[in-house]
């Protein structure tokens, strides 16, 4: 169904709530996308890793703690300490999880590889997952999917003084209770089905009762949860092998339209797709996880969207200029450079906004199209800020015998003329008329 938004006069968009909420769910702030003319809106990144995060999320996950469950709402069978303990290498988490729903048992399940995980269970039921990890929290499961903000967790640190973190999480999400419990669920469903891809580690199961607020109903049995877990493992069995090579270069194929659904790890993954990283840097970035990740690659290649690009040549080590290179002309030329780099930079940042990671692939295709010993520039490719290396350029100068600053401004108009024909498809002639003006009085001054 298409609905027609009106732009208001100050150019802004405003979207009804019930249509936002129709369209993109709760999500509380998303990057803007132009793609193939739509606006899409995709996940912020969030490093969970970075800045003052570690610290906040470490406060409110404190409750649900493994520690804290175990010390205060678990009461432990009387005289009972470790019931029965394992290696996973000679039991599978499969058969301990389907022996303790077999025989009925409650009691806590506790697993240890770099981690702790432990699972609650009450007559054979699971009914709570916790973790000494932040990136299992709660709270970190909701600022990575956009029910709250860094801001909201900031002010809900603020507030646990007097309201327990439960409630101080449901307030700051917006989310009616019914949503939050939901939301909840999913968390412990993640960390329960997280560990079933653990090979290796030591288990140990104590007698007992979980207690308020972590006497959970999930909404499958433990027979059912160790069912999806193994199908989510077969799959992976069967998608690996379509997995690109460790070290194998990932670039968009085409436009991602706003008909086409993604889901949230692809989201995330695609976003970091930019034709020179690597497939683990998209996934580090990404913070997706190495499954749940390399599935995600693998779906966005079968779809299209995505493919494993050749491998780079190497770029060689740029050596110091040769002697045949005065300390005069290498002032002269490297300003040349500069002031190309600036103009170079702009265009880069301007075309960023409308096309994103893609602009790499965009403005890439210029370096690929050169022979090697045709240009200055061959095999050579941009930086993250958008501009060209200088020692490499001052380098490749000093082989040449004469005519080196002539060669040079051959070679970067060549560049230029290239970059301000995508302005112009992109962006449009009046951009490119400004860019133009831009660039005639860097170069010139």
């Amino acid at each position: 169904m298409r609905k027609t938004i009106p732009v208001q006069p100050d150019g802004s968009i405003h979207i009804p709530k019930d249509v936002a909420e129709e369209v993109f769910g709760k999500t509380r702030e998303a990057v803007v996308h132009v793609r193939s003319g739509c606006l899409v809106l995709s996940p912020v990144f969030v490093d969970i890793e970075s800045g003052q995060l570690p610290q906040i999320l470490a406060s409110l996950h404190r409750f649900e703690a493994l520690d804290t469950v175990l010390s205060h709402h678990f009461d432990r069978a009387s005289g009972q300490a470790v019931q029965f303990e394992g290696d996973l290498s000679v039991l599978s988490l499969n058969d301990v999880f389907l022996f303790l729903s077999a025989s009925k048992k409650s009691g806590a399940l506790v697993v240890q590889d770099k981690a702790r995980w432990g699972f609650f269970f009450q007559n054979g039921n699971l009914a709570f997952a916790a973790s000494d990890e932040l990136k299992a929290s709660l709270a970190a499961y909701l600022l990575k999917r956009q029910f709250v903000t860094e801001e909201d967790l900031v002010q809900a640190t603020k507030d646990l003084g007097r309201v327990d973190a439960l409630k101080v999480l449901l307030d700051i999400s917006g989310l009616t209770q019914a949503e939050f419990t939901e939301q909840r669920l999913r968390c412990v469903e993640n960390t329960i089905f997280h560990v079933f891809t653990m090979g290796r580690g030591r288990f140990s199961f104590i007698n007992g009762e979980v207690q308020r607020p972590f006497d959970l109903t999930l909404p499958m049995s433990t027979t059912n949860y160790v069912m999806e877990a193994t199908r989510r493992i077969d799959e992976w069995a069967h998608i690996k092998d379509r997995v690109p090579e460790p070290g194998t270069l990932l670039e968009l194929a085409e436009d991602v339209t706003a008909s086409t659904a993604l889901s949230f790890e692809e989201e995330q993954v695609l976003s970091q797709v930019n034709g020179h990283r690597t497939m683990e840097e998209v996934l580090s970035r990404a913070k997706a996880g190495d499954m749940e990740g390399k599935k995600a690659v693998a779906s966005l290649i079968a779809a299209g969207l995505i493919r494993a690009a050749k491998p780079q040549a190497p770029q060689p080590v740029p050596s110091a200029p040769s002697a045949a290179l005065s300390s005069e002309e290498r002032a002269g030329l490297l300003s040349r450079i500069d002031s190309y780099n600036n103009v170079f930079s702009t265009i880069y940042q301007a075309l960023a906004v409308e096309a994103g990671s893609k602009v790499d692939v965009v403005l890439g295709a210029f370096f690929k199209g050169l022979e090697p010993g045709t240009s200055l520039l061959s095999g050579m490719g941009f930086s993250q800020e958008g501009t060209l290396p200088q020692e490499l350029l001052l380098s490749r100068l000093a082989e040449l015998p004469d005519g080196r600053e002539a060669t040079l401004v051959r070679d970067l108009n060549e560049l230029l003329y290239f970059q301000l024909f995508a302005v112009k498809n992109a962006l449009g002639p009046e951009m490119e008329a400004g860019i133009v003006e831009m660039a005639r009085s860097l170069l010139h001054a």
